[in-house]
């Protein structure tokens, strides 16, 4: 009797540590760029240590990229970088740089992402939110305008109200519940940029409803930029990184993933200052303690 009851206690103890393991979030790192080529800047070093030491990358680029496409000539927009003295691709054989149409912008930048994803050996993930503006041909259409809606551009919800139309939140609840990842990386909430803040801010929602739901997530780190690092922010202590990650043995790889983006700068792109040696975030939430 003794015996039996030892050996049902054990098995009782077994089955509670493997739900306790089940409840625990996956080796996985999640890195959520807003636009195709800001995953490598905002966390490619750290991108590219996690997933050589045995996490699973996750890829995403949140909006689908109606923008940013300079192809016709590398540097992207009106203004090539020094470095260039002459378009190394051109459709129109003009001297000047030109924005690509809002379709064909997309599938550029998503097959550059897909390359780049590659060579960090992650898994692209495309969530196919609208950005705040296209471009028609030749024409900058302004989201509230008659031109961007008559244009109707394919994709979920405009990224900067995502979050009050229902269902988007909980669809990145469902990403979240896929790949429970030990890790996830945003840009700055508030930050630097509209698209950036708002694709931050729709992540940092779904995250904290996952944990809600019981999801296993671990920790949520986002890049302290922008207004995140001026005097009076750092001054008051309230934005200091508590996260700083050794990458200078994968540095190399970041920019080999990077400028796979060639429609932004081309393939020139390198390492210019020491500092890149260490990528730093701001845990905003910490789900593992």
């Amino acid at each position: 009797m003794f015996l039996q009851r030892a050996v049902l206690m054990m098995l009782v103890i077994m089955m509670a540590a493997d739900a306790a393991g089940q409840l625990k979030p996956r080796k996985c790192i999640m890195v959520f760029g807003a636009h195709a080529d800001d995953v490598e800047p905002m966390a490619g070093g750290t991108f590219a240590r996690y997933i050589s030491e045995g996490y699973e990358g996750i890829y995403v680029c949140v909006i689908n990229n109606f923008a940013g496409c300079g192809i016709e000539s590398v540097g992207g927009g009106t203004t090539p970088p020094p470095e260039v003295t002459r378009p190394l691709f051109t459709v129109s054989n003009s001297t000047l740089s030109y924005p690509a149409d809002a379709l064909e912008t997309i599938q550029i930048r998503s097959e550059e992402a897909k390359n780049a994803a590659a060579i960090l050996h992650a898994t692209p993930v495309f969530l196919d939110f609208k950005e705040a503006l296209v471009w028609q041909g030749r024409k900058r259409c302004n989201y509230g305008s008659e031109q961007f809606f008559q244009f109707d551009p394919p994709g979920r919800q405009v990224v900067s109200v995502a979050e009050e139309e229902e269902g988007n939140v909980d669809y990145l609840v469902s990403l979240l519940k896929e790949y429970s990842p030990e890790i996830v990386i945003i840009h700055t909430l508030g930050g630097d940029k509209h698209d950036h803040g708002n694709s931050a801010y729709i992540i940092y929602l779904a995250f904290k409803r996952a944990i809600e739901k019981g999801i296993p997530v671990g920790k949520l780190w986002m890049k302290p930029k922008g207004w995140l690092i001026d005097n009076e922010a750092n001054g008051r202590s309230r934005v200091k990184a508590d996260v700083h990650i050794d990458v200078k043995n994968f540095v190399n790889v970041k920019y080999e993933a990077l400028n796979k983006h060639v429609s932004q700068k081309g393939t020139i792109r390198k390492q210019t200052r020491p500092e890149e040696n260490i990528e730093k975030f701001i845990t905003v939430i910490d789900n593992t303690k």
